[in-house]
């Protein structure tokens, strides 16, 4: 309970910031939450005046919540980097032939139900095991029995090099900063569809030298961009939108790409590339083109 004896001084204020405060706090639990509400009103000024000093900060869209500030810097050396590799991550559809994906990378594949985004992630976790091996995690929110049809028909049927978890949530705490990891899917909570913004960015923000490669559902048409709109296309160094006819067709295009590969090709912002799946999972019949599907 708030002690009436604690004294408020700004200077203890300063202190219980910088030495104890973990993470972000609502200002009655300064100094422990001993201090007595009386004391409230000089303690919200003791606050405005560690903003000012750039002590503390205001936690945004959270009343009366605050944060020390984070003064860690981590210089790039960008002179000493090495050239972006061309074949950090295989795709299906032949996608890399219009893009290049750097390290540290987030990709997002956005696609209505039943667009292909499970067979486009399954593929990829199998295009990329010889490469990531070990450092390849697949997370599912489907089961074994679900699953192992699927890989089976890509020729995947005995213990794989990469490690498959049932994951629905929460993704950013468990991801390996350095490895691959394909997320099929990253659920978004229709009441508040703005706030999946937020958890893409601690998905990237987690990342090393890593790629995370996140399915999100979409509305139907021609619209590319998933659930949450305009605020999911911040971090992604490529943005991939799918849509079918619902009869085993379908296509993918580009919302966002960060590094295109110049390969003399058509615009891909213009390009739809058009394909086929069969048993959920393999794709065929697959082709490019720059006029408007079905």
């Amino acid at each position: 309970m708030p002690d009436s004896r604690v004294q408020l001084t700004q200077s203890e204020v300063e202190q219980w910031v910088q030495e104890q405060a973990t993470g972000s706090f609502h200002y009655t639990k300064v100094l422990d939450g001993q201090v007595a509400p009386s004391l409230y009103a000089q303690l919200r000024n003791v606050m405005l005046r560690l903003k000012k000093k750039g002590i503390a900060y205001p936690v945004s869209g959270k009343d009366g919540w605050w944060r020390p500030a984070d003064n860690s810097l981590e210089e790039i050396q960008w002179w000493d980097s090495d050239e972006t590799s061309l074949d950090n991550l295989a795709l299906p559809l032949g996608i890399t032939d219009y893009c290049i994906i750097p390290r540290p990378a987030l990709v997002i594949i956005a696609g209505k139900y039943n667009a292909g985004k499970s067979a486009f992630c399954i593929n990829t976790v199998a295009m990329n095991e010889e490469k990531w091996g070990g450092q390849l995690d697949f997370y599912v929110s489907e089961g074994a029995e679900m699953i192992k049809p699927k890989f089976a028909k890509l020729g995947i049927t005995s213990a794989p090099a990469f490690r498959t978890y049932h994951r629905t949530e929460n993704f950013a705490d468990v991801i390996h900063p350095d490895n691959l990891s394909v997320i099929d899917y990253l659920r978004v909570d229709m009441e508040q569809s703005y706030a999946v913004s937020q958890k893409l960015f601690e998905i990237f923000n987690k990342l090393n030298t890593g790629i995370a490669v996140v399915a999100m559902q979409k509305p139907p048409g021609s619209r590319k961009l998933a659930f949450g709109g305009a605020s999911t296309a911040f971090e992604p160094s490529l943005y991939l939108g799918m849509d079918s006819n619902g009869s085993n067709t379908g296509w993918i295009g580009f919302e966002k790409i960060k590094i295109p590969r110049l390969y003399g090709g058509s615009d891909p912002y213009t390009t739809r590339i058009e394909y086929r799946i069969a048993g959920g999972v393999e794709f065929y019949d697959v082709r490019p083109t720059i006029e408007e599907p079905f």
